[in-house]
């Protein structure tokens, strides 16, 4: 239940089940970043050298850069094992375990930055989405900045629209990859066929985004797609003005452009 007393959706339950297990501990322990985030964390450089939130944190592939920038670093992540994995990479930062839905329960004070990274926002559905950006505008210092990533709709609904590319790319995939990921890939066919039976009902279609059941860790998850302009709109309506939206190779996507990558970065910052 979250601190307003409203019961979880499906789709964040069903998600949390998944991230709160931290089964993909190895996967996400990484030290790469994106060319949008190199270029946010060089732009953005005194905002993310001072009070820094990091919603999702996981197993502190961005945390690492902030510590370089000298930041005061805060991590929330629901997955206990994620958590533990980063105090003992960090002991001197505060890392607590917490849920994007209900953020004000596990961080405090005023942030200069609040990052959430790896599309961690579409885990949630339209409400509660909605209820955690207007959270999250709650915790920003005057001139603060959120800085966020999300599946593009646009992307979606207008890439290999003919059946046949689709088969086709597929297919191409698996024959570019090494024979073991193949084999590990078609070993995996059951269990992705299982969870499209049970997540691929739930998908749904709004005038300004959709919940999608995509091939993310095997089909496991739902998650929430929406358009530049619509997601400029909704931040709009929370109070939260767009600074920039990034391609994640860092290219520009300005107003009236839809984006072409599979997910875009967004900054934002309160308009008052």
């Amino acid at each position: 239940m979250t601190a307003d007393g409203r019961e979880p959706s499906l789709q964040a339950r069903f998600n949390a089940e998944v991230w709160r297990a931290g089964r993909y501990l190895s996967q996400y322990d990484r030290r790469d970043l994106h060319p949008a985030e190199a270029l946010m964390l060089a732009r953005h450089r005194e905002h993310f050298s001072r009070r820094v939130l990091d919603v999702g944190c996981g197993a502190g592939r961005i945390l690492r850069y902030l510590v370089a920038l000298g930041a005061d670093a805060h991590g929330v992540d629901i997955s206990p094992r994620m958590v533990e994995h980063c105090r003992a990479l960090f002991p001197a930062l505060d890392i607590r375990i917490g849920d994007v839905r209900s953020l004000p329960e596990s961080a405090h004070g005023a942030f200069d930055v609040v990052l959430l990274s790896d599309n961690l926002l579409d885990v949630l559905d339209d409400a509660e989405r909605r209820s955690a950006l207007a959270d999250i505008r709650g915790l920003l210092a005057e001139g603060g900045l959120l800085v966020f990533s999300s599946h593009n709709l646009w992307a979606r609904d207008h890439r290999g629209s003919a059946p046949g590319e689709r088969r086709a790319g597929r297919l191409g995939l698996l024959l570019d990859r090494p024979p073991r990921w193949t084999l590990r890939a078609i070993g995996g066919l059951p269990r992705r066929r299982a969870n499209r039976r049970l997540l691929g009902p739930h998908q749904s279609r709004a005038v300004d985004h959709a919940i999608v059941n995509d091939a993310a860790h095997d089909y496991s998850l739902l998650h929430y797609y929406i358009s530049r302009g619509a997601q400029e709109r909704q931040l709009a309506q929370l109070g939260l003005r767009l600074i920039e939206v990034l391609e994640f190779d860092g290219t520009s996507v300005p107003a009236g452009a839809d984006g072409r990558g599979g997910s875009l970065y967004y900054v934002a910052t309160p308009t008052g």
